[in-house]
C-alpha cells in the first residue's frame, strides 16, 4: 500500500534523469517526432487533395536563383519553413517519414524534446540556406530530408561522443549525398546544408551542457 500524496511528493523531489550525453532526457513516447510526422502527413493531404499539387508547389516550394517573373518571391523567408513540409509524391514522403521515425524515436528521448526540436529546426534552416545559395535557377526544392539529415548528423555525433559505432550512419548519409550529384530530383544542396546545420546545433548543445551538476543522476541508456 502506498500513500498517493507521498508518491506525488516523491516525484516532485526526484532528481532529473540525465542521459549519457549529459542532457535531461525526455523519456518516451517521442512526441516531437510523432508530431512532425503527423504535420508532414497533414500537409501532404492538404496540398494534394485540397489546393492541388501544382498550386501547392508554387505556394510552398523554394525556388533558388529566380529574381523576377512568376517566382520573384521564390525565396521568401516563409518558404524556408514551408518547403520542408512539401513532398512530391507518396514515395517521397513515405521514405522521409520512415527515416525520421527511425532516428527521431531514438535520439529525442536522449536529447529531450526541445533540444531535438531545435536540431530539426536548425537542420531545416540550414537546408534552405544551402538551397538558396547553391541551388540552380529554375529548380524547385522541397521535402523534409534536409531537416532529417540534420537529425542524422546529430545522431552520428552522439554515437561518436559515446564511443559507439558511428561509421555506418556516416557512410549511409554520405551515399545519399553522393546520389544527389548523380541522380536527378535529389537535392544535394538541401541534404548538405541540413547535415551541417544539425551537426552545428548538436555540437553547440554538447559544448554547453552541464555534466557536473550534482542535482542529477545518470541513466543506464543513452
Amino acid at each position: 500500500m502506498l500513500c498517493v500524496d507521498c508518491v506525488n511528493q516523491a516525484r516532485k523531489q526526484a532528481r532529473p534523469v540525465r542521459s549519457r550525453l549529459g542532457f535531461t532526457g525526455a523519456g518516451k513516447p517521442p512526441y516531437v517526432t510523432y508530431g512532425l510526422i503527423i504535420a508532414n502527413i497533414a500537409a501532404y493531404i492538404y496540398g494534394t487533395f485540397v489546393i492541388g499539387t501544382n498550386q501547392w508547389i508554387l505556394d510552398w516550394g523554394l525556388f533558388p536563383g529566380v529574381t523576377e517573373g512568376l517566382f520573384s518571391l521564390g525565396t521568401d523567408p516563409y518558404r524556408w519553413i514551408t518547403s520542408g513540409f512539401l513532398h512530391f509524391g507518396l514515395w517521397h514522403i513515405g521514405l522521409n517519414m520512415f527515416v525520421l521515425w527511425q532516428f527521431g524515436t531514438q535520439l529525442e528521448p536522449a536529447m529531450g524534446r526541445w533540444r531535438f526540436a531545435g536540431v530539426y529546426l536548425v537542420g531545416l534552416l540550414g537546408s534552405s540556406a544551402a538551397v538558396v545559395l547553391l541551388g540552380g535557377a529554375g529548380s524547385v526544392h522541397g521535402g523534409a530530408s534536409g531537416a532529417i539529415f540534420g537529425v542524422i548528423a546529430a545522431y552520428a555525433i552522439a554515437l561518436y561522443k559515446l564511443k559507439l559505432p558511428w561509421q555506418s550512419v556516416a557512410v549511409s548519409a554520405g551515399l545519399w549525398l553522393v546520389l544527389g550529384f548523380v541522380v536527378g530530383g535529389v537535392s544535394w544542396q538541401g541534404h548538405l546544408g541540413g547535415a551541417i546545420g544539425g551537426a552545428i546545433a548538436m555540437l553547440a548543445m554538447l559544448h554547453w551542457v552541464d555534466r557536473k551538476s550534482p542535482a542529477t543522476k545518470q541513466s543506464s541508456g543513452w
